[in-house]
């Protein structure tokens, strides 16, 4: 019995070697599904590399912009998208609005709020305020706030306040320059001290004394 079953095992291997997994169609599809999926993925890969390229130049279209600016870069967007095939404004806004949440999400972008009606004409009567006030000489700008000054009252002073920081403004360059040199003359100053308070010598202790006393003394 033993010889038997030795010789049939043999045999029936053979017989299911001999039998394929997969018939010739199933090969077939199945290899080509495979190449189909690699073209997929492939495709889809560089789609969002494109993608991605495509969000980080938006982004740097739309960062800062206000409303009405971003407004204009959405429409200019949606016709990019209809010269490409889009049915309507309304499909070819539905990629900008994912672009949008994608770059909300990815870069920190805030989407500008349009203005109120009240907030425009606010907005439009502190530029002409403004506008008045850079026309006005330095030396009408300081008769005028000497005057509201004067006056005291709540008017007059808030009035005394956009002139002050009108001339606050001007002089502002000026004031930044001095405070450069003077910056400068300290660092100057400082690196001298220690390179004496280093030497330690006598006539390097007499400097430094004859430094402290010049500042120290009354102006």
């Amino acid at each position: 019995m033993a010889q038997t079953s030795q010789a049939v095992a043999p045999a029936q291997s053979a017989v299911a070697a001999a039998i394929p997994l997969l018939s010739v169609v199933e090969l077939e599809t199945i290899e080509q599904l495979g190449r189909d999926y690699w073209v997929i993925t492939e495709t889809k890969e560089a789609a969002d590399r494109k993608l991605a390229q495509c969000d980080v130049a938006l982004f740097d279209l739309v960062d800062g912009r206000d409303y009405a600016a971003f407004m204009a870069v959405r429409q200019a967007y949606v016709t990019g998208c209809r010269d490409k095939g889009a049915a309507s404004d309304e499909a070819a806004a539905k990629p900008w609005e994912a672009a949008i949440k994608r770059i909300t999400a990815s870069c920190g972008f805030v989407r500008p709020k349009a203005q109120t009606r009240t907030a425009k004409a606010m907005s439009e009567k502190r530029a002409a305020a403004l506008a008045e006030l850079a026309a006005k000489s330095e030396s009408d700008l300081q008769t005028e706030l000497d005057s509201a000054v004067a006056q005291g009252t709540a008017g007059a002073l808030k009035k005394a306040t956009a002139l002050r920081a009108e001339l606050d403004k001007r002089n502002k360059p000026a004031l930044d320059a001095a405070d450069a040199v003077r910056k400068a003359l300290l660092d100057k100053i400082i690196a001298r001290a220690k390179e004496l308070a280093k030497a330690k010598t006598d006539d390097a202790d007499a400097l430094l004394d004859a430094a402290f006393d010049a500042m120290s003394a009354d102006s």
